[in-house]
């Protein structure tokens, strides 16, 4: 099935990739846990996982084996055996008086070929494993391999997720931003018109004019620039997705609806977090319990191993190569039996490999101990630091909405006559300024959320 939709999701970014495309950001995370090239491979470490259980289940399973040889001699092996028939041949001379006591020298040696020119076998066996302690608690280590894989793909999903997420505000920011100053550029260069106008009249100086002018070219440069970062932003949205670089998009959430997200203060108002069900204490859980399996995997040498085996095979001998006559003869050989193991001695090498899988069992707790801490420390300070983001934000929008009161009244003052152009100028800058500021406060609002959802295992 990972497959299946891994192919699918590959095929739909071929498809989609040469039109525009629409996501919220709970779209974006959607698609990103499916397209994600780290999403991908911690999706494919967990099948491989589930796969390693399958192979140590097949080890206590029936093995069934086929085999066949083939043998052409062609020197037939030649065995040399002591000369028992010369002694016994003169032996019965002599004793017929027919040749002299004496007679037959010293005994020699025979040389004598055993075999044919043509040997072939075949043969199957079948082997089980009846009893082994390490394959039995090697199998309970696997499938709990299989959930620490599993732990680990939620954990790198969180991470994926809070990268989209964000990407996704960066985008958004980087957006407005621009909206933001082409607006101000607008608005600058109607103020321009006017002023060449009143130039041209005589009731202004050059130097208003070109004072607001270096302004509004400034300005148009950091326009040029942010819109290049929106690009840029957008881009590395689709490559936290894993869709296309070029893939274009359309924002569908807005900054008001996910700054003001309701469920945040169910959240703020939560004591303390179940750390019990975050994926960092979970895998530190889950470690604790592998250190132990691999210990009692090591105590399990100690046991005895019991093993079953049956053999059958047929071999035929020829002079002449008629394997595959049917009237020819092939002789069967059945064999079964039990092999069983039990260490007795290893020199202390077994003792001390338990202690050493003991030692990590006690750094396994330790480390626990630790993430523990590490969790409960990091939630409390992601609370604060959202609380203090929120603060942040809101200083900030109050001070852009003085920044853009203290504009529009040295606007007025200066169309009366009352202001010099510049300090028109500088409450112009002082209000881009407190947009950028409201801009800056409000990404780091979103990102101190997306922490504080993830330390509290709610992203």
């Amino acid at each position: 099935m990972r497959k299946i939709s891994l192919i699918i999701a590959l095929f739909s970014a071929q498809v989609f990739s040469a039109q525009p495309m629409s996501l919220s950001l709970a779209e974006a995370k959607e698609k990103a846990l499916i397209m994600n090239r780290d999403a991908q491979l911690s999706a494919l470490a967990l099948e491989k996982a589930e796969r390693v259980v399958k192979e140590t289940l097949a080890i206590g399973l029936p093995q069934v084996n086929a085999s066949a040889s083939f043998q052409n001699f062609l020197n037939v092996p030649t065995t040399v055996l002591p000369d028992f028939i010369s002694p016994a041949v003169y032996s019965v001379l002599i004793a017929e008086d027919l040749v002299p006591d004496g007679s037959g020298g010293t005994p020699g040696f025979i040389p004598a070929q055993f075999g044919t020119n043509y040997t072939a076998s075949a043969g199957a066996s079948l082997s089980q494993l009846l009893f082994n302690g390490s394959y039995l608690i090697g199998l309970q280590a696997a499938k709990s391999y299989v959930e620490f894989s599993k732990i680990q793909k939620v954990r790198k999903d969180l991470d994926v997720k809070e990268s989209v997420a964000q990407a996704y505000y960066t985008a958004l920011l980087s957006a407005q931003n621009t909206s933001v100053l082409r607006e101000s550029a607008i608005t600058l260069d109607a103020m321009l018109k006017d002023m060449d106008a009143m130039y041209a009249e005589g009731f202004i100086e050059e130097q208003d004019v070109m004072q607001m002018r270096l302004t509004l070219n400034t300005l148009k440069s950091q326009i040029q620039n942010s819109e290049r970062q929106e690009s840029l932003t957008k881009q590395l949205l689709n490559f936290q997705i894993g869709l296309p670089l070029e893939q274009e998009l359309t924002l569908t959430d807005n900054l008001a609806s996910l700054t003001t997200d309701p469920s945040t203060n169910a959240l703020l108002a939560t004591a303390d977090p179940d750390l019990s069900l975050h994926p960092d204490m979970q895998l530190s859980d889950a470690n604790v319990m592998l250190q132990n399996l691999r210990l009692k995997e090591q105590k399990s040498h100690y046991w005895p191993s019991l093993n079953g085996f049956f053999n059958y095979q047929k071999q035929a001998q020829r002079n002449e190569f008629n394997f595959f006559e049917t009237d020819q003869e092939w002789f069967p050989s059945t064999v079964w039996g039990l092999n069983f193991s039990l260490p007795i001695f290893s020199s202390g090498m077994k003792h001390h490999q338990v202690v050493q899988k003991e030692i990590g069992v006690k750094e396994a707790v330790l480390m626990r101990e630790q993430a523990e801490s590490g969790l409960e420390l990091s939630a409390e300070r992601a609370r604060s630091d959202y609380m203090f983001a929120i603060q942040h934000y809101e200083t900030e929008t109050e001070n852009m909405s003085l920044a853009q009161t203290i504009r529009d009244r040295t606007r007025i003052k200066y169309q009366e006559g009352v202001n010099s152009s510049f300090e028109l100028n500088e409450m112009e800058n002082q209000f881009i300024q407190a947009q950028g500021r409201k801009i800056q406060a409000s990404l780091n609002l979103l990102n101190a959320l997306t922490a504080f959802q993830k330390a509290y295992n709610t992203l």
